[in-house]
């Protein structure tokens, strides 16, 4: 039977399409033998003999039978899928633009990268040379949205052919003079410059004063804005971070085809509810922390026809959470790292009570622009080097 430790040792001596330090290989597999009880005793005797050594074998052995599943969970990152498919997809693009293979290949892997290792393996990777610890208890899997359900038509949503006919946004296309190469996802074109979305947002964060201690988030789906709402006017509107929603044609894209679009439009405007009391769980499938996130009331419904609301509200499997590089969203709010990381935490501690969703900017007279991205220091002369 092939279990899941196997399957990760297969993985790590088979893995081409990212290359690991060995250094980096070395490190992480001391750090986890110092996980195990009695290790230090049985490699500081050296007369211990082939007993010994036999000995301390069974015991790594068995302790990789107990934990080797939650070492692989918390400890062996992978791309995420959509990223294996942009890389691959990007490969495929560089060799079509005159890059030879390895060259492209190169490329493709150093701009691609995976998430950074969860807090648990940190601390394993920074053990001193001896002395066990014990495992922190496996985080609980992150509960499933809820959807809102309605008598209303079987969901129709919109065709490929449909949302064919319409073009990314201007403010998220490339940039004048900015490189790039275009790549097909999921049947949808998508312009990449060295690895990257063109036009992605600035990791800018601006904190909310501690003496606001409860308030719900906004966000305005044209431009992607997240905001205070609170009664306190001086801090009403006050701009906290910027979050992309929606794939393709429909990032950020307030549509009403993308809106009912599931996997391609962004979050439908509407008034949002935290899917857990946890407020901030793991993500299994996307081997990060996220924040669920669930409809419960959809605003601005006299712009949908009734397939288009059927649609919307089918929807589900919304969340708040970072996103990687070369990675767009699927509805959900992708954050830049430190963005993620100030929204997390407000949203952990209790003080963001909820999340509502605008379609255009609901306080213009404070908002700020987007803080966009629009230059590059990709060029398509690398592919020739």
């Amino acid at each position: 039977m092939i279990t899941r430790r196997h399957q990760w040792v297969r993985k790590l001596t088979a893995r081409s399409h990212r290359p690991r330090p060995l250094s980096s290989l070395l490190a992480l597999a001391a750090g986890l033998s110092m996980l195990m009880p009695g290790y230090g005793n049985a490699q500081q005797s050296p007369t211990a003999g082939p007993a010994g050594a036999a000995e301390a074998a069974g015991q790594i052995a068995d302790f990789f039978s107990k934990v080797g599943d939650q070492i692989y969970d918390d400890c062996i990152f992978e791309l995420s899928p959509e990223q294996i498919e942009v890389q691959q997809s990007l490969i495929k693009a560089y060799i079509a633009k005159g890059a030879s293979s390895i060259v492209a290949r190169r490329l493709a892997v150093q701009q691609i990268h995976p998430p950074k290792l969860s807090e648990r393996c940190e601390k394993i990777r920074q053990l001193p040379k001896s002395g066990p610890i014990e495992l922190a208890p496996e985080p609980p899997p992150a509960k499933k949205p809820d959807t809102i359900t309605a008598k209303l038509p079987a969901p129709t949503p919109p065709s490929h052919s449909t949302l064919a006919s319409k073009k990314v946004l201007p403010q998220w296309d490339c940039a004048p003079g900015v490189d790039y190469v275009t790549i097909q996802h999921k049947g949808f074109p998508r312009k990449l410059t060295g690895g990257e979305i063109c036009s992605p947002f600035a990791d800018v964060v601006r904190q909310v004063p501690d003496r606001l201690q409860q308030f719900r988030l906004g966000y305005t789906i044209r431009t992607g804005r997240i905001f205070v709402i609170a009664d306190d006017p001086q801090l009403h509107g006050q701009t906290i971070a910027w979050a992309i929603s929606g794939r393709e044609v429909c990032r950020n894209n307030p549509d009403p085809d993308c809106l009912a679009a599931r996997a391609i439009g962004p979050l439908p405007p509407g008034k949002y509810a935290f899917t857990s009391a946890q407020r901030v769980t793991w993500g299994p499938t996307i081997k990060r922390n996220v924040v669920g996130i669930r409809l419960t009331k959809l605003w601005d419904r006299d712009r949908f026809s009734p397939g288009q609301t059927a649609a919307i509200l089918a929807r589900g499997n919304i969340a708040i959470h970072e996103r990687l590089k070369g990675e767009m969203s699927e509805a959900c709010l992708g954050l830049e790292p430190k963005g993620w990381a100030y929204v997390a935490s407000i949203i952990k501690a209790g003080r963001a009570t909820g999340v509502d969703v605008y379609i255009d900017e609901p306080y213009p007279q404070v908002a700020e622009n987007p803080p966009i991205v629009v230059a590059s220091s990709f060029s398509l002369t690398s592919l020739f080097k």
